[in-house]
């Protein structure tokens, strides 16, 4: 028999199966990091929905009052009232007060967003204003002059 016919030596095969293990590890952990990845976007997203929805929640509770706002005529009662757990993960959720107000009719607050497993955490600031500032400017005449006829 010719050598060209024998086929693969048991060392070509281990050689092979090395290469390929080495290869098929190295998809493995691309993959891996790739999950982990989407996941803490995900996670990221979920929290970016939470400080939005919580600062929408104070605008709307901000709206029906002609008070001075304070933040503590806001929030409502409870250790964390705006805390979530979605899809198995917990969100703390924490206002603050920034700076001294401008008015006695608006709040510049900051909402900040954590759980256990994101690196940093989402911080979203807006203002928020009572009734007084949503009231619509009043009509003004039109002089008679200027009709349309």
């Amino acid at each position: 028999m010719r050598r060209s016919e024998q086929g693969f030596t048991l060392v070509e095969v281990l050689v092979s199966i090395v290469i390929l293990s080495i290869v098929s590890f190295s998809l493995l952990n691309i993959f891996s990091q790739s999950l982990k990845t989407t996941n803490d976007s995900l996670n990221r997203t979920i929290a970016n929905q939470v400080a939005q929805n919580t600062l929408h929640s104070l605008d709307r509770r901000a709206s029906s009052l002609e008070e001075v706002l304070s933040l503590t005529t806001l929030t409502p009662g409870g250790p964390c009232p705006f805390c979530a757990e979605i899809n198995g993960q917990s969100f703390n959720v924490d206002v603050t007060e920034i700076g001294p107000t401008q008015s006695d009719h608006t709040i510049e607050l900051e909402v900040t967003v954590t759980t256990d497993t994101m690196s940093s955490p989402v911080r979203l600031k807006g203002v928020i204003s009572n009734a007084t500032l949503r009231e619509p400017f009043p009509e003004t005449a039109v002089p008679e002059s200027e009709t349309i006829k």
